[in-house]
């Protein structure tokens, strides 16, 4: 706690420091500018002044000695020129012919000499007076050249020298002000950025030090701002966020106490168990067991943990909570509240058929992989359970008991791929649902005489959901269109083409994502909606989305529809297009990839690439090198990102040390020469090379590179660098032996 503190005020005074020196700058440049506005207008005032001097002075000379001139009697003029020079500003004073021949001057050597000089020949024929700024005896004056003019005729020039004495008085006078007041708007300056620093670092210091505590886990406090203003609604953002990731964290654990503090009557009671009205779902991979004795014990973590990340979330948003993962299954509960907004048997069946769809996205991506596809056996009951913190006093968990937790895992068994793993329910969930959810009866030549359990074909009552959209939230919105499409009906097609068609509608995105189950399900009208998008839509963030979803149905039909946006000018787009085609076979597949490993942006490199491995094509590494050791730095920059995408393949992953299960394991030569291509990229000037490194790093999980990691975070500036460096190191700490 020491050492965070001292960091805080090191923090603030840095930060009071930059505003101090950004007024003293700010003062520093407004006093220039001043001086030099100044200056320049003591200037302009002073040649003004010069010139308005040398009209009188030759006017003066043309009525005194205008018969003196004429008639060359330059004893009287010499004395009037000296008595002149008696004058302060007046420095010098001569008469020239029209010639340019000194006639008369208040310097002697000068008597008889020609001025030969550019200025003086254009003052010679100039009409009027003549003047610029000169040096005489390296003293700063004007030389002003007046024409001498009696009876319209010009007889002669006088020219004078005006001292600058009184204007570098002046300057020299502002120069002094200007400093003095400088120097007191600096001191001005420091107390109010301090002052000011104090106001912004107060509620900056507030989001710091929760901050610290969520680094450490704890989300419980908040940043408190009162300002009423940008402050305060980033600490309320921040405290959002803190919200949200403590509801994550306790969904991610088990059961959460909210249960139990459901009926307030009992919520301050102590009891070690209570009796909660419910919704149980059970959702469990089939053959799990099997599937790890097939596979590795990394790709079955693996595995595992990205269906119980996945899953957890839809549990989470679906308004659940998680009772226990095990053996390849999860367990979660929701609780039946009188005022809920949604029916918790509606919540359960949301969760449960979103979990289908999107375990159809996880075998698209083992698929992509080469990884075997799994099922996923769903069943829902609902009655009353029993919560409570069950084990010892040293270990407990908050869990559930009863024998509806039992049927939930039983109706699971009639899940199958008979019915397509569609979920399955008890009789007495059909009986408090059947107004809003479609059931069907279990297939009685698989299953003779069961009649306690029955399968959930979607949603009924659309109309109902079409009314609560008039009074949802944001969230609800998107969770209704999500429901539309998990339907599987027409009537679900024909509302979100409603969506698709309205140009004007902000949820099209969620629209095109909510097609998804219905691409699975084998639907021609979603098929060809989807199609008519990528082929007509103008709205590009669009069309890339329906090119993803398009690829999930892993039709062979739609090949040329994707391999045709290979040339298209949005990044995005190639990208999904190339994904779109890795799990499908289709003439000139290979040459298609490697044409694509010429485009300059890293993820569609990185799909080619995987497309090439996943291919067994022995070029890949190759291809890969190629990209590391190119003088493009863009093309660097995307091989290290397709080194990381490439790692999503745990065959690929296991070239690599940290990976490997052989025991005596001998590192592939081009693998070497990858992993020092990667560790110099961290030295790169670029900070897109340098990201995807260290992104790469990261997910090989190759140790050697964390003292370069912590070389480069010592001089790194970029905030997404420094974050995802810290977390590498951090995660690679926490998997290393004790």
């Amino acid at each position: 706690m020491a050492n965070e503190k001292t960091n805080g005020n090191q923090l603030s005074i840095s930060f009071r420091q930059k505003v101090a020196a950004i007024f003293t700058l700010l003062i520093t440049f407004v006093m220039l500018l001043s001086v030099h506005l100044v200056t320049h207008q003591v200037k302009k005032t002073s040649l003004s002044r010069a010139e308005e001097s040398g009209r009188v002075l030759g006017k003066i000379m043309a009525l005194s000695m205008g018969e003196d001139i004429v008639r060359g009697n330059l004893q009287s003029i010499n004395y009037v020129l000296k008595e002149f020079t008696r004058l302060e500003k007046i420095e010098y004073c001569l008469i020239l012919d029209n010639h340019g021949r000194v006639i008369s001057s208040t310097e002697e050597k000068l008597l008889g000499r020609y001025f030969s000089d550019a200025w003086s020949r254009n003052a010679l024929v100039s009409p009027g007076l003549s003047i610029r700024r000169a040096a005489r005896r390296n003293r700063p004056v004007y030389d002003t050249t007046v024409p001498i003019e009696i009876g319209g005729r010009r007889h002669a020039l006088v020219r004078v020298g005006f001292t600058l004495e009184e204007e570098l008085a002046s300057i020299r006078s502002l120069m002094v002000y200007n400093l003095s007041l400088g120097l007191a708007l600096i001191l001005a300056g420091i107390f109010i950025a301090y002052a000011v620093s104090s106001t912004l670092l107060s509620p900056l210091n507030a989001i710091l030090n929760s901050l610290e505590s969520m680094q450490r886990g704890d989300y419980s406090q908040k940043a408190f701002v009162s300002s009423h203003d940008e402050f305060e609604q980033l600490a309320l953002s921040f405290n959002n966020l803190s919200n949200f990731l403590q509801t994550r964290q306790e969904n991610e654990k088990f059961i959460s106490c909210k249960i139990w503090e459901s009926d307030a009557s009992l919520k301050h009671r102590h009891y070690s168990g209570k009796l909660v009205q419910a919704v149980v779902l059970h959702l469990e991979l089939s053959k799990f067991s099997s599937f790890l004795d097939r596979h590795s014990p990394s790709e079955a973590v693996d595995t595992l943990n990205s269906f119980f990340e996945q899953t957890t979330e839809i549990i989470a948003e679906s308004g659940g909570s998680v009772d226990k993962f095990g053996d390849g299954f999860i367990s979660a509960v929701f609780p039946i509240v009188s005022d809920d907004r949604w029916p918790a048997f509606l919540r359960a069946a949301f969760a449960a058929l979103s979990a289908r769809s999107n375990l159809k996205i996880i075998n698209f991506r083992q698929a992509e992989l080469g990884l075997e596809e799994l099922g996923l056996k769903i069943g829902i009951s609902s009655g009353k359970i029993i919560v409570g913190n069950i084990g010892t006093s040293s270990r407990s968990d908050f869990s559930v008991l009863g024998s509806i937790v039992d049927q939930a895992r039983k109706a699971a068994e009639f899940s199958a791929r008979h019915n397509q793993y569609r979920p399955v329910a008890t009789a007495e969930t059909v009986r408090i649902a059947s107004d809003f959810l479609n059931f069907s009866s279990i297939d009685s030549s698989i299953n003779p005489g069961e009649t306690e359990y029955f399968t959930l074909q979607g949603f009924a009552n659309l109309s109902y959901f079409r009314e609560r959209l008039k009074d949802s939230s944001a969230r609800g919105t998107v969770t209704i269109i999500n429901a539309f499409g998990l339907t599987e009906s027409d009537e679900g097609i024909s509302f979100l083409e409603e969506i698709l068609h309205d140009a004007n509608n902000s949820h099209r995105l969620e629209a095109v994502r909510a097609m998804t189950p219905l691409l699975f399900a084998g639907n021609i009208k979603a098929l060809e909606i989807l199609r008519s998008i990528v082929e007509k839509s103008e709205n590009e963030q669009l069309a890339a989305l329906a090119i993803t979803v398009l690829g999930f149905s892993r039709n062979k039909a739609l090949v040329e529809i994707f391999t045709s946006r290979f040339d298209h000018p949005n990044d995005r787009i190639r990208a999904n297009a190339v994904e779109a085609c890795i799990p499908l076979d289709f003439n000139e597949k290979r040459e298609l990839f490697k044409k694509m490993l010429k485009d300059s942006a890293p993820r569609v490199c990185g799909n080619a690439l995987l497309g090439l491995w996943l291919s067994d094509d022995q070029e890949t590494l190759a291809c890969l090198y190629g990209l590391l050791k190119a003088d493009d730095s863009k093309k660097r920059a995307s091989g290290a990102y397709a080194v990381y995408f490439l790692a999503s393949s745990r065959r690929f992953r296991r070239l690599f040390p940290a990976y490997s299960e052989e025991t005596g394991y001998v590192m592939l030569p081009i693998i070497e020469n990858i992993l020092k291509r990667l560790k110099a990229m961290l030295e790169s000037p670029d900070s897109s090379e340098r990201l995807q490194s260290l992104r790469a790093a990261g997910k090989i999980g190759f140790h050697d590179f964390g003292e370069s990691i912590k070389e480069m975070l010592e001089d790194e500036t970029e905030p997404e660098i420094i974050s995802l460096g810290q977390a590498i190191l951090k995660e690679w700490d926490y998997r290393s032996p004790s």
